[in-house]
């Protein structure tokens, strides 16, 4: 196992690819798709990577930079190479594996396929396969690591393989059908005869393991004609008898004779004899007569070759290609002789062709006469160059078809100029020069242009470029392009310098069809140089500690201005290069991060921000820089905000391109893109600084302040002045306070004001009204963000009126009378005042008041007088003001008032509603009287009510009368008693009130006077007193379970005050007895001593059951008991009703509560109630209050497969008052099974009565002549309960005659079956199971229960025949018994009872359990591998009685093995086996009893008792006829005969067969048996001896080795010669026995072989060592030759 495991690994590295005799179009190694790639993934496969010369390219350097930003670019630039060396390392590394998995699975499918066909069998079909190792071969983890496609993602899912026991399969050369009926030798199958066929055992190749199996199977052996096989049995002597050889010959001749046939010539060569004949050429033949045969054999002459397919084209030519293509064409080959032939086509050694499958005229790949197959061939050139190649077609002829292979097509020319000349451009630029080139061939080409270093290239596709072809500084682009012939296109060539020299590079032009052209292209790189030259003005430096910008090269300050003023600075540079440099400038923001002395900044704290204070500009913005000038720019400086202004100005370098990347292998230079490579660079930054400072403008004084109080109508002037101390000159403008009273403003209003000079101004100050006004003046000052104020506070004032008194009081009046007063007005100022009296509010109340004169106007200091006159018109509290008002001047208010009344009282609530009353109940209500003045106020009610229903009522009030004192208020009581139930709303009462004019009215309405009212309600449903109907259905529910009483609560409540009688009961389930626990206390009346606890419980639970048969004795199966069901209903009184259900019977139930209250009418509340469950119930089990559907479990244990029926008996009981019919069916359950409902489809009645033979019988009953009703029940009767049932049938029969005589006589009543029925029924239900009558059955399946009876059924169980295989089995079913009604009663009753039945009703369960266990026996044995062996030796065979004589006698060998029953029951088997083993008779170890003998009464069949076991011996027989297997051919070896071949050289016969072990149930258990015998073989040193000359009568001795390996054994040694010849030689010893020893397998004698010529001539002799366990003897041959020279003597 070592070696093969080793064998693998030595040949892994192995580059050689061997064929799998299948076409294939291409080499694995040679076959190349780049073109297929490129085309299909186009830049993701050809696009460049980035070297590590491409990311130096990348790298900038500026001098200007720090050092830390150079070792931070030399630290990314090391990473950078560090990944890439990483990612180039991982791809070498998956490139090697998949190389290295690719050569791995290539030789195992190499020795795999040389393993299954080791004769080299022609395979035309493709019959021998071997399945691809690649999968098993490389790591598809590691694949996937690294994101590439693995065996997993296009295999199905492969687990590891096992490696299974040697199969039996089918060897892919067996013989076909023609070839086993006319040239094979075999014995064939007739179909009657039976011919045993031999074991082959066939490689198969593991997936887990590289190694393959060593082959079992001994290669055939060809019987020569010198062989002569023995077909006899052999002797045990030494030499067969001349009978037996003479039989052995007559044998084969008959097998000779049976097998000269003429043969198929499409098994033969054209060439030979008998062989297809050409359809094209003439055949000479030869008659040859053979000896022996009676006949005449025609054979061709084999001197010229015979051609056996023509190809057609004779030269496959392919002329016009193009790469990246496939092209295909048809070649036709056409069988040119005279039979069908096989045909086999090499595929051409090149990876440009490949040939296809072939298409054949008929099935099996063969080609008939005159037929053709056709292939088709493949060319995909990777290049326009010519290619060769042939195709070898191979036959049952020697010589080989040749069919030529060419492709050839015209070269293109290209005209591209030698030097190409670039001129200058900037290092890290890149210019672009274009050149036309064009194709003047004859055929179009693709071209590939690549660096002169780089060619010879091994595969152009690694260094084509899409779009560049990279030498730096140097690119061509297209670096790949085609060109028809005629063709023009245009070469770019980009010129991107690194060095400040001249540059110059050669590329090579490569053709498709290989030719080559060298150019060479020119140019010259320059550096960016800028320099500042000059700034103008003063040149001011930073200031030591003043923050700076990070990066800035130069410094520019501004001096401080006032904002909106502008300075400007002239800035030259110059540009030191030799082209044009493209600017534009860009303003920004410094970079102010504080710095240690000596520190360098962080890349960190270097930001580019715009500057958006827009305070600098530059002018040019933009131009373009000439070569080699200077360049004169303007700096302005204008802010427009007061603060400091620090900018950068940067000059940026627009479109400067990074440097290119350095071209390597595989890279593609990317075309240069805006915004990708080409970048704007800043080559100088400015910084610019400054400040500004705000106008500083004064006023003198800075406010005006005018004392006193100033006159309206007055101007007054007052001079200040406004100073300009800014840098500048002022512009100001005032604003003018001109309002609408006042008018301020400042002259001059506008003015400018130079540098430290003042201006004049006045200020102008007129009042309009009296009031003290501070306020300030304006002045805008231009480009000056605040205005500056002038802060002024002045005072006016005007005339002045004033009043005597300060307010005027009337006192308490009475309605109608006047009163008057005078008022002194005064003016106290020395203006002329204009003043205006009158009220506040301009009312009413100012039209009682009058005051005269209302207006004047008084000279300076001067007054008059005022009347004021005041009349009231009604009752009230008056208060106003009278107002003073001065023009212009200052006024007053005088407050007025007085107190008006006069009797008033009014109700609180005028209009009285009363609700709920009853006729003549009194009801009372209260209302108030409110006395609104001081004065007291005498009220009087009127007795009698007002309006058109006062008739109808009558009111009294409490007090009628009385005095209320000022402000005070009365309750009055009103007492209200109406006569009537109408609604009284008319209807209204009068209080009279001294000194008012009118009556008080009291408004009386009366509605809802109701009469005796009862409502019905549930408690847990509201009552609605207007509702003299039930509020709902007294509803027991849709899940009452059958036999258990359910109680219902319904809510009586008077509405009135009048007391009633009430009665209540059921309309049709009514029910008439005592309550049980009445009947109980009478029963205890009787009862002397006390009861136990438990013996009362007992009473009442009896007294309870005969209290509830007695309210079901009607048979109705339901009873609805109301308690109370009478009594009186007080007033307002709310009574609880309590209705409860009994039931005995499943069904829907439907009835009316009739409810009488009084003399009102009778009120129905429905009542509905469903009941679900099963009243049957089973004997053992009884009665199941919870689960009545639930039958019980039914246990049949554990039982053999195979064995008895075993049967349970089952009672059911019917405890209701109606017949149930049942029909039973059972279900088998599997686990597997995931079905979730059952459609069950019925036609006509679900379950139709059968007769006692299981038929269907009529379907419903017939009136008959004499009025009888026949149904089907009747002609039904259950055994055993003919009693029971009759009387309930005579019952039943005369219910339906009832219910058939309320029918129409002309129409025909058929009970008991509904008059309506459906033809069709479907129900869906949840799956049960497997509907089947096994293993399960119950009988009968349709029975009827009678009523208050039971019947029993009969469960039976059969086990299982479980196969050999099986294990121990569960069954799990279930059995359903669908209740049935034959009843019409029973079924419905209209509008009362409806019961379901059959599917439509929860059938009775009963669940099944059962276990089969298959017969089987436990094997012991001394070891645990499962076979019992046997080893011997045919050495043993061999019995010395002398010395000289043996004989060969038979012997046996003995192992014995334990049978152990571990089952339950008792096992009944017979033991059997083939030769040449025996079966000894097995002792038991328990002695079973006499009883225990076989089921089928075979004496040889035995009886192990459960748990019990028993010794089997069994013997394997060796005997002589053993041997014969050794040198018998495959087919005729017997099955389970091997000979196997040991690596030493001993060979053993290996004997398999099976110890059998026949159960009574007919299953099989098997045991294996193995014997291996091991052979014996000799073997002689040397195969001849030459002694050459000796002298005569001197003896020459030899010595040779005689060997044996195996067994050992005896040999015997015997010369045969001619007589004279015969004492000539001799052998010592010529007799003996080989023996090896111990660990030893094999064994020497040596032998010595003697020589005495008696005379002067050659002597000759064969030495035979036989053995009698050898059938084919050794030969030593034996030669020499007598001389009387005495130089050959010894002495």
């Amino acid at each position: 196992m070592a070696a093969a495991v080793e064998e693998p690994e030595t040949r892994q590295h192995s580059t050689v690819v061997t064929g799998l005799r299948n076409h294939r179009p291409a080499s694995g190694e040679s076959q190349d798709i780049s073109h297929i790639l490129a085309n299909t993934f186009k830049d993701l496969y050809t696009q460049d990577i980035f070297g590590t010369d491409s990311l130096n390219d990348l790298i900038k350097k500026d001098s200007g930079w720090s050092s830390s930003h150079d070792k931070y670019v030399e630290e990314l630039q090391q990473q950078a190479n560090s990944e890439y060396s990483r990612c180039i390392q991982e791809a070498d590394m998956l490139e090697s594996h998949i190389i290295h998995a690719r050569n791995q699975a290539i030789a195992i499918e190499s020795q795999a396929y040389k393993r299954i066909n080791p004769g080299d069998v022609c395979d035309q079909e493709g019959i021998f396969t071997v399945k691809s190792a690649f999968s098993w071969c490389v790591d598809s983890d590691l694949l996937e690591m690294h994101n590439l496609i693995s065996p997993r993602d296009y295999l199905p899912t492969q687990t590891p393989r096992v490696r299974p026991p040697p199969p039996v399969k089918l060897n892919p050369a067996k013989p076909t059908i023609a070839y086993a009926m006319h040239l094979s030798k075999e014995p064939q199958d007739d179909g009657y005869t039976l011919i045993p066929s031999p074991e082959e055992t066939v490689l198969n190749y593991s997936d887990l393991s590289l190694t393959f199996e060593s082959s079992l199977e001994t290669p055939k052996r060809e019987n020569t004609p010198s062989e002569k096989p023995n077909q006899s049995k052999p002797s045990p002597k030494w030499k067969p008898s001349a009978k037996e050889k003479a039989e052995v010959r007559d044998e084969l001749k008959r097998l000779k004779d049976r097998h000269s046939f003429l043969r198929n010539p499409h098994f033969l060569p054209p060439n030979a004899q008998q062989g297809g004949m050409s359809l094209i050429q003439p055949s000479s033949r030869v008659v040859k007569r053979e000896r022996g045969r009676k006949g005449m054999r025609e054979q061709s002459s084999t001197d010229d070759p015979v051609q056996v397919f023509l190809a057609n084209p004779s030269v496959v030519l392919f002329t016009d290609y193009s790469v990246g293509h496939v092209y295909e064409t048809t070649l036709e080959l056409k069988n040119l002789t005279s039979s069908s032939r096989h045909i086999r086509v090499n595929p051409p050694t090149t990876p440009y062709f490949s040939i296809g499958l072939g298409r054949f005229p008929g099935e099996g790949g063969v080609v008939a006469p005159g037929m053709s197959c056709k292939y088709t061939v493949q060319f995909a050139p990777d290049s326009l160059a010519d290619y060769e190649d042939f195709i070898l077609v191979e036959s049952h002829v020697e010589t080989l078809l040749v069919v030529p292979i060419a492709a050839k097509r015209p070269p293109p020319i290209l005209t591209l100029p030698r030097i190409l000349d670039c001129g200058y451009c900037l290092i890290g630029g890149v210019k672009f020069v274009e050149f036309l080139c064009r194709n003047i061939g004859l055929s179009a080409g693709t071209f590939c242009v690549i660096p002169k270093d780089q060619w010879p290239a091994s595969n152009l596709r690694a260094v084509a470029r899409k779009y560049f072809c990279e030498q730096p500084p140097f690119a061509i682009s297209p670096s790949l392009f085609v060109l028809q012939p005629g063709e023009a296109t245009v070469v770019e060539v980009v010129f991107f310098p690194i060095t400040a020299d001249k540059c110059c590079q050669v590329f090579t032009v490569v053709c498709d069809n290989c030719q080559v052209k060298d150019i060479s292209i020119e140019g010259e790189g320059q550096m960016i140089a800028l320099e500042l030259v000059s700034v103008s003005g003063e040149k001011e430096r930073l200031v030591i500690g003043e923050v700076h910008d990070l990066t800035a090269e130069h410094f520019v300050r501004f001096s401080s201005c006032n904002p909106h003023s502008v300075q400007h600075k002239k800035i030259i540079v110059r540009n030191n290069v030799h082209v044009e440099l493209p600017f534009h400038w860009q303003i920004m923001k410094p970079n102010l991060h504080p710095l240690l002395p000596g520190e360098t900044p962080l890349p960190s704290h270097i930001q580019f921000q715009l500057a958006t204070d827009n305070a600098f500009n530059v002018s040019p913005l933009t131009g373009l820089l000439a070569p080699c000038q200077d360049q004169e720019f303007l700096f302005t400086f204008c802010p427009k905000e007061l603060k400091d202004y620090h900018s950068v100005c940067h000059l940026v370098l627009r479109d400067v391109p990074q440097l290119p990347p350095q071209p390597c292998e595989n890279s593609i230079l990317q075309p240069v893109r805006t915004g990708s490579k080409v970048n704007d660079v800043i080559v100088m930054e400015i910084e610019v600084k400054g400040s500004t400072e705000p106008y500083q403008v004064l006023l003198d004084p800075y406010a005006v302040v005018i004392p006193g109080e100033i006159f309206i109508c007055t101007t007054t002037q007052r001079p200040f002045k406004l100073w300009n101390h800014s840098k500048t000159f002022i512009c100001f403008q005032w604003e003018r306070l001109n309002s609408s009273s006042h008018i301020i403003e400042v002259e001059p209003s506008t003015g400018r004001i130079e540098q430290n000079e003042c201006f004049d101004l006045d200020l102008i100050v007129t009042g309009g009204k009296p009031e003290r006004v501070v306020t300030s003046l304006v002045c805008h000052i231009e480009h000056r963000h605040e205005p500056i104020t002038l802060p002024v506070e002045v005072s006016f004032k005007g005339p002045t009126v004033t009043v005597g008194v300060p307010s005027v009081d009337f006192g308490l009046m009475k309605l109608g009378e006047q009163t008057q007063t005078s008022l002194l007005l005064t003016n106290t100022s020395q203006l002329e005042a204009s003043w205006t009296i009158g009220g506040s509010q301009h009312d009413q109340q100012d039209a009682q008041m009058l005051v005269e004169p209302c207006r004047g106007v008084l000279p300076p200091l001067a007054s008059c007088s005022v009347d004021v006159l005041f009349r009231p018109r009604f009752c009230q509290q008056f208060e106003t003001e009278l107002e003073l008002e001065v023009e212009n001047g200052t006024g007053c208010h005088l407050s007025v008032r007085a107190d008006v009344q006069s009797p008033q009282v009014c109700l609180l609530n005028c209009e009285l509603l009363l609700s709920e009353l009853y006729v003549g109940v009194p009801a009372k209500a209260a209302v108030t009287l409110f006395n609104q003045t001081l004065l007291p106020a005498h009220f009087q009610w009127m007795a009698q009510l007002q309006g058109k229903q006062a008739s109808l009522c009558s009111a009294s009030f409490d007090p009628s009368s009385g005095s209320l004192g000022p402000n005070a208020s009365v309750e009055v009581t009103v007492t209200f008693t109406s006569h009537t139930d109408l609604e009284l709303t008319e209807m209204a009462a009068l209080c009279e009130v001294q000194g008012m004019n009118s009556y008080l009215v009291l408004g009386i309405s009366a509605s809802n006077i109701k009469e005796l009212s009862v409502t019905y309600s549930l408690p847990s449903v509201g009552s609605n007193p207007d509702d003299k109907s039930p509020s709902s259905i007294l509803d027991f529910g849709g899940d009452v379970v059958c036999k258990r009483p359910v109680t219902k609560q319904l809510l009586m409540t008077n509405q009135t005050a009048i007391p009633a009688p009430f009665t209540i009961e059921p309309e049709y389930f009514s029910c008439h007895a005592s309550k049980p626990n009445n009947q109980q206390e009478k029963r205890f009346a009787y009862v002397k001593k006390p009861l136990h606890s438990i013996q009362a419980k007992i009473m009442e639970e009896k007294a309870h059951e005969e209290f509830v048969s007695s309210l079901l004795a009607h048979g109705k199966g339901a009873a609805f008991f109301v308690l109370p069901n009478t009594g009186t209903l007080g007033p307002f009184e709310t009574q609880t009703v309590e209705v409860t259900a009994y039931t005995d019977m499943w069904g829907e139930y439907r009835d009316n509560l009739i409810c009488k209250v009084g003399d009102l009418e009778t009120t129905l509340i429905q009542i509905q109630m469903t009941v679900t469950g099963c009243p049957l119930y089973f004997q053992i089990t009884g009665p199941l209050p919870d689960d009545q559907n639930q039958g019980p479990i039914i246990q049949f244990g554990m039982h053999v497969s195979g064995g008895d029926t075993v049967s349970r008996s089952l009672r059911i009981n019917n405890p209701t008052m109606y017949n149930i019919r049942m029909d039973w069916e059972t279900y088998n359950i599997d686990q597997n099974d995931h079905q979730l409902v059952d459609v069950v489809v019925k036609c006509g009645h679900a379950f139709p009565i059968k007769d006692a033979d299981g038929n269907e019988v009529l379907s419903g009953a017939l009136r008959l002549s004499d009025g009888n009703v026949q149904t089907g029940r009747e002609r039904i009767r259950t055994p055993g309960s003919d009693g029971t049932s009759s009387s309930l049938q005579s019952q039943t029969d005369t219910e339906e005659e009832e219910m058939s005589d309320g029918c129409d006589e002309n129409e025909a009543c058929f009970y008991p079956f509904p008059a309506k029925e459906n033809l069709f029924s479907v129900h869906i239900r949840p799956h049960m199971g497997n509907l089947s009558d096994y293993p399960y059955c119950i009988t009968p399946q349709q029975i009827v229960i009678p009523a208050k009876g039971s019947s029993t059924i009969h469960v039976s169980f059969t086990p299982l025949t479980l196969s050999g295989s099986a294990c121990e089995s569960r069954c799990v079913g279930l059995a359903l018994g669908f209740m049935s009604l034959d009843s019409k009663t029973a079924t419905c009753v209209l509008g009362k009872v409806e019961r379901a039945q059959g599917l439509d009703l929860e059938p009775l369960r009963m669940d099944l359990l059962a276990a089969v266990n298959p017969a089987v026996l436990v094997v012991e044995m001394e070891k645990d591998d499962g076979v019992l062996q046997f080893h011997a030796s045919t050495g043993d065979l061999q019995r010395a009685l002398s010395e000289r004589e043996l004989i060969v006698q038979e012997f046996d060998i003995t192992k014995s093995l334990h049978l152990k029953n571990p089952l339950e029951t008792p096992l009944h088997f017979r033991l059997g086996t083939q030769p040449p083993f025996t079966v000894l008779r097995p002792q038991p170890r328990v002695r079973t009893s006499s009883s225990s003998n076989s089921p089928t009464g075979d004496s040889g069949s035995l009886v192990l008792q459960p748990q019990n076991n028993m010794q089997v011996k069994v013997a394997f027989h060796c005997s002589r006829g053993l041997l014969d297997h050794v040198d018998q051919a495959d087919e005729d070896v017997p099955p389970g005969v091997t000979l196997i071949h040991d690596a030493n050289g001993p060979r053993k016969l290996r004997f398999q067969q099976n110890l059998l072990i026949h159960y009574s149930n007919n299953s099989l258990q098997t045991v294996p048996l193995c014997a291996f015998l091991d052979l014996s073989a000799l073997r002689l040193s040397t195969q001849s001896i030459n002694f050459g000359f000796c002298y005569v009568g001197q003896m020459q001795t030899r010595e040779i080795n005689l060997h044996c390996y195996g067994a050992h054994t005896y040999w015997k040694s015997v010369i045969e010669s001619d007589e004279e010849d015969l004492c000539v030689f001799s052998v010592t010893p010529d007799f003996g026995l080989l023996r090896s020893k111990e660990y030893v397998s094999s064994c020497r004698q040596c032998l010595q072989i003697s020589f005495t010529p008696s005379k002067d001539r050659e002597f000759r002799a064969t030495v035979l060592i036989r053995s009698p366990l050898v059938k084919t003897p050794l030969t030593l041959q034996l030669q020499g030759t007598g001389s009387f020279d005495e130089a050959y003597s010894s002495n």
